[in-house]
């Protein structure tokens, strides 16, 4: 009877005990895009979390990590933002490769693209190889943006109207927790019920799958219209990280190549029309994630920044190489 009490105790001690912290997430490469650091709504104790729990060895930031706008105008910045920072050079001083791209909120870095600064390398656009030898051409996305070459004004006037989307949607939302409903985007609702805003995404990821068969390559990674999305585009992967503004979505790699999008936000079903599943950009486009932020209005015909056969920096060969000899392709 003793050992059977014993028994019961030690059964019921493990029941009480405290959950095991999170193991690490381990991925080959990590893209994150639109942190918008120096605006209040970035969301970086989220980003946080997510960089405390994962190693990689390629850490992409793809545009927008600081939002040079907004620090001009108004200066917004706390100590969480530090912390970042020097999580992400903390990683590059060990195994990740940090590479960061430069978006329009943060183009005052332009001129120091192309150069490695410590470990970390800024470029305006690179080519990474995933572990299974395909190649993703990776870049912000704002090249695309007619807005952001023609219409300046109007694409900063756009952002300010989004920012006051993003504050009442705040306010909208604390009332709707109280009465026991979950989150709701304002911001994702008119960009898909607006036909205009379905229009120029439309436009934006179909220019942009152009400039990767430009570059010969099977995919392109990019971030800038705040809308989370895997599909093929014809032959062509098109991959966006989203943001972390209200979606919280990052793209990983895993180390057979496979790429899948990562959700992090308080209500998935906000990111999300077709349910659980792969992500992987080969299935046909049933992987994970819609949302969004603000489509800037309609655009003109973009402009690439560098020339399809431009000299461009290439990342992820140098282990590729090595796993396709060993897995015999």
């Amino acid at each position: 009877m003793q050992d059977k009490r014993g028994v019961r105790d030690f059964y019921r001690m493990i029941a009480n005990a405290e959950p095991a912290g999170p193991q690490k997430l381990n991925f080959r490469s990590v893209w994150i895009s639109d942190v918008h650091l120096g605006t209040k709504h970035a969301q970086v104790d989220a980003l946080l979390a997510f960089l405390r729990d994962c190693e990689c060895r390629y850490l992409y930031l793809v545009g927008d990590f600081i939002d040079g706008w907004q620090l001009q105008s108004k200066w917004h910045w706390n100590d969480s933002y530090n912390v970042l920072i020097q999580k992400i050079l903390r990683k590059s001083r060990k195994q990740t490769r940090v590479i960061y791209l430069t978006g329009n909120h943060d183009e005052f870095l332009d001129n120091f693209t192309d150069l490695r600064f410590g470990s970390v390398t800024l470029a305006q656009q690179v080519i990474h190889t995933a572990a299974d030898g395909k190649r993703y051409l990776i870049l912000h996305g704002h090249q695309f943006d007619g807005l952001t070459h023609f219409n300046r004004v109007l694409e900063k006037l756009g952002t300010k109207v989004y920012d006051w989307i993003l504050d009442f949607n705040l306010h909208f939302n604390r009332v709707r927790r109280r009465f026991g409903f979950g989150y709701w985007s304002i911001a994702a609702y008119l960009k898909f019920k607006a036909k205009s805003a379905v229009k120029y995404v439309t436009e934006y990821e179909e220019t942009i799958a152009q400039m990767a068969r430009k570059h010969d390559v099977q995919g392109v990674i990019c971030g800038h219209i705040h809308r989370a999305e895997m599909k093929m585009i014809g032959e062509v992967a098109y991959l966006n990280c989203g943001d972390w503004v209200e979606s919280c979505t990052a793209l990983v790699e895993d180390f057979d190549g496979t790429i899948r999008l990562l959700h992090f936000h308080e209500d998935n079903a906000l990111h999300t029309r077709r349910g659980p599943g792969s992500s992987d950009p080969g299935d046909g486009g049933k992987g994970d994630g819609r949302d969004g932020g603000p489509p800037g209005g309609e655009r003109g015909g973009g402009r690439e920044s560098t020339p399809a056969g431009a000299r461009i920096l290439r990342f992820g060969h140098e282990d590729a190489d090595s796993f396709a000899a060993d897995a015999g392709v």
